[in-house]
Formats: C-alpha cells, structure tokens, sequence
C-alpha cells in the first residue's frame, strides 16, 4: 500500500509538471496505459504531441493545444517523425496506426524515455522561466566538427540538388544572419539606455540599475498582478518539480513492471510460435520429418544459388568499396596533417591569460549588468561571485572569428587546388568562378 500510494504521489507531481505545456492528464491515465487500454491511447499521443510542439516549436502551443488536435494522423506522424530523428528505436512504436486508437503503452515508454534522455521536465521549465531580469545566452565551448560523420546524411539525401539551388538558400541563411544581427544591436542599444537611464534606482549591490522587464512595470503598473500570477504558477510547477525529483526512483520502478508486462505479452507469442508443430497426431511425425528433409535439400540448394549469383552481383561493389577505403587511408592522413597544424596553433596559444580561459569556457544563460566605475558592461553567471566584461568576451569572439576566417581561407584554396589537379585530368572543361556581387 505503501509502494502504492508512492507511486500515486510521483504521478501526481508528474501531471502538475506537465500541465505547464497544455497537457491535461491523470494518473489514471498511466494505469491504464500500463495495461495498454485503448482508451488511454488518444491521451498519451495527444501528451506527446504537446511536449514536442512545445519543445521543437517557437510558437507557444499552451493556449491553443485542446483546439490544435484535430487531425490525430499528421500529429501522430508529426510525433513519430521528431522521436526517429531523436534516436528512439523501438521498431513497435513505428508500427502502430495513426489513427490513435491503440499504442497507449507503447506511448508510455517513449515518453519514459524522452523524461531520461532528452530531460523534457527540465526543458519545460527552462521555457516556462520568468526572467526578471536582463539575460543572454552564450555558449564559447569548442566544437569537434567532423564532416566524416555526415556521409551518411549525405548519402541519402538527392545527388542532383542544383547549384543555383544552394547559392539562393546561402543567400537567404546570409539576409536571416543580418536581420538576426540588427536586431541584437538594437536590444543592446535599448538595454544600454534603460542601464544608463536608471543608475542608483535598484537596491540590489551587483546592478545599481533597473532592468528591461522592471522599467515596464514601473511604466505599466497595471500587469504586476500579471506578473505576480506567472511567477506563482512558476513557483507551483517548481514545487511540484521538487516532489518528482523525490519520488522518480518510485516510477522507474514502476515502469520496470511496465517492461515486464512488454516482455511476458511476447514471450507468450514466441511460445505459441514455437509450440505450433508438437499439436501434430503421432501417425503423421516420420512421414512429415521426411517430407522436411526434402524441402530442406531443396531450399538448402536454392540458398547456395542465391548465395552465387549475390557474390557475383556484389563483386563489382566491393571493389568499390575497396577504393573507398583507400580514400578513407588517404583523409586520415591529412586529419593527421590538420592535427599538426592544430598542435602548432596550441603552442603558439599556450602563454595566454587566465580571463582568456574563463571566457572561452563561457556556457549558458548569463546576467547583463552595467557598471559605471570602469565604463563597461559587466556579465555575471546567476548564483556566482564570478564577472567577466563584456570588451574581454568581444576581444575573444573577435580572435575566434579571426581565426576561423583564416582556417576557412586555407581549406578553400586547398579545396581550390584539388578542384584544379581533378579538372586537369578532363578534356573539354571549363570551369568558369561565379560573378562577385
């Protein structure tokens, strides 16, 4: 009773969380979806639409996610589609229809598994997070691209995507890149006023200035009762987020029983499989065991045809693929050349300053803060003693694009070359560069 009532407790705090997204469900509802009723089915697709929405989705799907759920076979592929490229690789999820009238616990285990992997609990109240002060998002870690890994991707992706194709979605990525540029110095304008404008009016030690959101309220009175409400709600679904964190052990326990009611349903339907050919008379074993030595022979002998005619169809692939990895000897020889060049870099780069190391180590949501006694912009982490400026973090993003301009330059005149070496081998090609603008 005890274990029971526990697990009552941990789904209770479940619902709470997700009701921040829209979602509307009970812990009923995982009961049922543990013995895999039909009935809890519609509410657990429509609970994993509304998480993903709400997490993939720039629009905010709270208001709207009773009324969004009309057509149940696009929400339910739109579902299936955003957990494959995900990685969950349960083959008897994909397979259920999209009407939405079975599948309940399998719905259940992929929303187990989006709680452990992809943290949507913590998302949701990253998202639901009232910032009442002025924030930014940074991230300076180094990033590992290996273009090798993508061959996959670009297998499978059409081979004949015209040029003209790609240069106007370059343009486009270019126009989004100034527009979203613009707009961030507009917002720094805007908060460098409002910090300038309203020194020595905040209490608070780090800032001595109003923030963004605090100068509305001193302007707008009227939406503090607004405000106090969503911070209350916030409070609540933070609460509520304690009790889970106290209580998960209970609900993976939980749903170890929910694999084992997986297990045991197939299980009983390998045994019947298995068990299908001992329900035969005792008469009819000899004559149906000789029977079945013939129709082994014969299979047997079309499987060595197959087998033949396979290696012979496959031969000239293999051969292919035996250049390919010569290529591959090849590419890995100049990652060793790259890693030179970056072990060089290293060295060059080892006598700089500890603020450098704190910079480039930058990650996360970060507090912009005017301070007046040295003319610069302070940015502090939340919870943290720790400052940093914002000339230091300019001077350093300065340097990494210095960087990689020069990176970039040098694979594309080794690019270049090659290009050249191949071209050199045809006849009758001219390769004429595109227009400068």
């Amino acid at each position: 009773m005890k274990r029971a009532s526990n697990i009552k407790d941990a789904l209770f705090a479940l619902c709470r969380i997700l009701s921040s997204c829209g979602s509307v469900i009970d812990p009923e509802t995982f009961r049922k979806a543990k013995f895999n009723r039909p009935e809890a089915a519609s509410a657990f697709w429509k609970l994993l639409y509304c998480l993903l929405k709400h997490i993939y989705s720039r629009n905010d799907v709270s208001s709207n996610s009773r009324n969004e759920w009309g057509v149940k076979g696009d929400e339910i592929r739109y579902v299936k589609s955003i957990l494959q490229t995900q990685g969950y690789g349960r083959a008897a999820f994909y397979g259920l229809p999209n009407d939405g009238s079975e599948g309940s616990r399998e719905a259940l285990l992929a929303f187990s598994w989006l709680i452990y992997t992809a943290k949507i609990l913590e998302v949701i109240l990253e998202k639901k997070r009232i910032n009442t002060g002025d924030h930014n998002t940074f991230c300076t870690c180094p990033q590992n691209m290996d273009f090798r890994k993508k061959k996959s991707f670009i297998k499978s992706t059409k081979q004949d995507i015209d040029v003209r194709y790609l240069q106007w979605l370059n343009g486009r990525l270019q126009l989004f890149w100034q527009n979203l540029y613009t707009s961030h110095l507009e917002k720094c304008n805007m908060l460098n006023k409002i910090h300038l404008y309203t020194q020595r009016c905040q209490t608070d030690q780090q800032t001595h200035h109003l923030s963004a959101m605090e100068t509305e309220l001193v302007k707008h009175p009227e939406i503090c009762n607004t405000v106090m409400q969503s911070l209350e709600s916030e409070d609540s679904y933070l609460q509520a987020y304690l009790e889970w964190r106290c209580l998960e052990t209970v609900y993976w326990q939980w749903m170890e029983t929910v694999f084992h009611s997986v297990s045991e349903e197939d299980g009983i339907t390998l045994a019947q499989n298995v068990n299908l050919y001992e329900t035969f008379p005792g008469e009819l074993k000899a004559r149906n065991i000789l029977i079945y030595i013939k129709t082994l022979h014969r299979s047997l002998s079309d499987v060595h045809d197959q087998f033949h005619e396979l290696f012979m169809n496959q031969k000239p692939t293999w051969h292919e693929q035996i250049k390919e990895k010569e290529k591959c000897v090849e590419e890995k020889e100049h990652t060793l050349s790259i890693k030179k060049i970056k072990q060089e870099m290293k060295k060059k780069t080892e006598n700089h300053s500890p603020l450098d190391e704190q910079v480039s180590s930058t990650h996360g949501l970060l507090r912009i803060a005017f301070k007046e006694s040295k003319f610069k912009v302070a940015i502090h982490k939340d919870f943290s003693l720790k400052k940093m400026y914002s000339t230091d973090l300019t001077t350093f993003l300065q340097a990494t694009a210095t960087k990689l301009q020069t990176d970039f330059q040098y694979l594309q005149d080794k690019s270049r070359k090659k290009l050249d070496a191949m071209t050199a081998e045809l006849e009758g090609i001219v390769c004429i560069s595109p227009a400068k603008c």
